[in-house]
């Protein structure tokens, strides 16, 4: 054997033993041998439907029996549903992933096959149903994206009797307020979206609600405290309300110190602070969409609080500035995202903040920074 034959036999044999040490005894080999591992022991199903020119997707209101049915005829979302699925093999994570399905979603392509999923994940988890057996599985994530798309459409459709461009909300004590920001009304009527009714049929005495919450001239809701339950007034006519459970959060912070609120966070100019970047906004519509969400948000004084050091929070985070507060978006620190969002006032005063909604997706995107998915099913344990 030549020297040159040697010294590549010896080249070899050392990457492959520096390639089996970093699988050993490191922690992207301990990586790669779970994915591995993974990839071996995870089951394949393959699932076998008859190929239709529609589909039907079944929506089931949350907490409620109530459903509807809506024939698809779309040929690009079949053929993509046929793609993933018609006879492909199909990872099994039943037993791996702690991942319930309640099926609001359900998707029927055969009457031996359909799967369900509860809301649009990135990773498209669905709980696909073949013939007898049931499993947890992937498919792509637009699938899921098209599908939810399809549902709002049609919830968008049944909730146009609730349209408005101002709204009043009278509370058991008759105190009254006005709702007319644009992002604060179309919380509400996304939260429409999960309202069924029925006629009343029995003889009922209506005890005077907690919340009246007046849509327009023809639609009023009867709201009960923290109940699903209430009424819904139409042309007079009034029906019994399920699926009001979404109010709940607004109603009870806006009448929780609103005129407070409305003075601090109501601005014509706001700015918004981030590590390395810092950007000042005067468009009315952008401003509005950050500060409707802290306007409505619930602020809560703690006693530990005052002696709470945010230091590093404060200097890894996001600031937006609205008049004499800030609010803090804590970053990353480390392997951990602080989940405390604060409130701190002109005398450096620290207070807890919770927005009506996420506000923090729409900063980063002003921001151009990209953020990092922290939900979703909880890892594969083999």
């Amino acid at each position: 054997m030549n020297k040159k034959k040697i010294i590549i036999i010896l080249v070899i044999i050392l990457v492959i033993t520096i390639a089996l040490s970093i699988i050993t005894f490191t922690g992207i080999g301990t990586e790669i041998r779970s994915y591995l591992k993974y990839k071996i022991m995870v089951p394949k199903e393959v699932v076998s439907f008859e190929e239709k020119e529609h589909i039907t997707i079944t929506y089931t209101y949350q907490l409620q029996n109530e459903k509807f049915d809506i024939d698809v005829t779309n040929e690009e979302l079949i053929k993509i549903i046929k793609d993933n699925i018609n006879n492909k093999k199909l990872e099994n994570y039943s037993g791996l992933i702690g991942l319930a399905v309640m099926g609001t979603y359900k998707v029927e392509l055969d009457e031996n096959t359909s799967f369900a999923f509860d809301y649009e994940d990135d990773d498209g988890y669905v709980m696909m149903h073949h013939n007898e057996k049931q499993f947890l599985t992937k498919i792509e994530p637009k699938i899921l994206s098209k599908i939810v798309a399809i549902v709002d459409e049609k919830l968008t459709e049944n909730i146009q009797m609730f349209k408005t461009e101002k709204m009043t909300i009278t509370n058991k004590e008759g105190k009254q307020i006005e709702i007319n920001r644009k992002t604060a009304i179309d919380y509400l009527l996304e939260q429409c979206k999960d309202i069924t009714s029925e006629e009343i049929i029995d003889e009922l005495n209506i005890v005077a609600p907690d919340y009246r919450i007046k849509f327009n001239d023809e639609v009023e809701i009867f709201k009960y405290n923290q109940s699903g339950q209430g009424f819904l007034l139409k042309n007079g006519n009034l029906n019994r309300a399920y699926g009001l459970e979404g109010f709940n959060t607004f109603l009870e912070n806006a009448f929780e110190n609103l005129e407070e609120k409305e003075k601090m966070f109501t601005a014509d100019k706001i700015t918004i602070t981030s590590k390395d970047k810092s950007m000042e906004i005067t468009d009315e519509a952008v401003i509005e969409k950050i500060t409707t969400p802290l306007i409505y948000s619930d602020i809560q004084e703690r006693d530990w609080l005052e002696n709470h050091d945010i230091t590093e929070e404060y200097e890894n985070g996001i600031k937006i500035k609205i008049n004499t507060c800030e609010f803090l978006i804590p970053g990353k620190i480390g392997y951990v995202t602080i989940g405390n969002r604060y409130i701190m006032t002109e005398d450096k005063k620290i207070k807890l903040c919770f927005p009506l909604q996420d506000i923090e997706k729409y900063v980063n995107e002003l921001l151009g920074n990209k953020q990092e998915k922290t939900t979703g099913p909880v890892s594969i344990a083999i």
